[in-house]
């Protein structure tokens, strides 16, 4: 067999292996969105929530991954909390400028957004950033989020909310952001690609 022949297997055999292997490694680029468990912690007496978000690859705090988070809902409550990443718009106290990626916590009412087509659009968010999370590896922590009414600031246009994340939690979820830029500025923020998390554990501390 030929030089030639041989190295035409090897390339054949290289693209075979590439193609083989390209959807295991795009998975492994964004198995940080797939929540494998959920435990969150309510405690009625304090009105605060803590949750552990375990994910299955190490999560991005550089900015490097675009903007994307993790969400829990909840049944009582008109609101939902957020904890995000996204340098390029600047929505959070936590922020110390426009570009920085640091994870900060919102809480967040979603609807139709016309801007967003069919994915869900951010309606209401706030300004502050409600308890703490912690980016630990694969893990997202999140604590001291309080569970009954909270007054904010809205984040864009600065008008005061009144929201409620509430103590009855049905998911948790992670997702992509998609911010939509016009020639003033940020115009709106659909939110993609949810994924629920395969295993959710909600515990009532007493």
């Amino acid at each position: 067999m030929s030089n030639k022949a041989v190295f035409g297997l090897v390339i054949a055999a290289g693209l075979v292996a590439s193609m083989l292997a390209a959807p295991v490694l795009a998975s492994a680029l964004t198995d940080f969105l797939n929540i494998y468990s959920a435990r969150v912690y309510v405690n009625p007496d304090t009105d605060r929530l803590w949750a552990t978000l375990a994910t299955g690859g190490k999560i991005p705090t550089d900015g490097s991954a675009g903007a994307f988070g993790y969400g829990i809902l909840t049944k009582d409550g008109n609101a939902i909390l957020v904890s995000t990443s996204h340098a390029g718009v600047l929505d959070s106290e936590d922020q110390k400028f426009i570009m920085d990626p640091v994870f900060h916590n919102h809480l967040v009412t979603l609807g139709k957004v016309d801007r967003c087509g069919i994915n869900p659009g951010v309606v209401d968010i706030t300004w502050q950033s409600p308890g703490r999370v912690l980016i630990d590896e694969n893990q997202a922590r999140i604590a001291s989020i309080p569970t009954s009414e909270i007054h904010a600031t809205h984040s864009i246009t600065g008008e005061h909310l009144k929201m409620k994340l509430g103590e009855e939690v049905s998911g948790a979820v992670s997702f992509k952001l998609m911010p939509i830029f016009g020639d003033t500025g940020l115009k709106a923020v659909c939110v993609k690609d949810i994924k629920p998390a395969k295993n959710l554990e909600v515990i009532i501390v007493e």
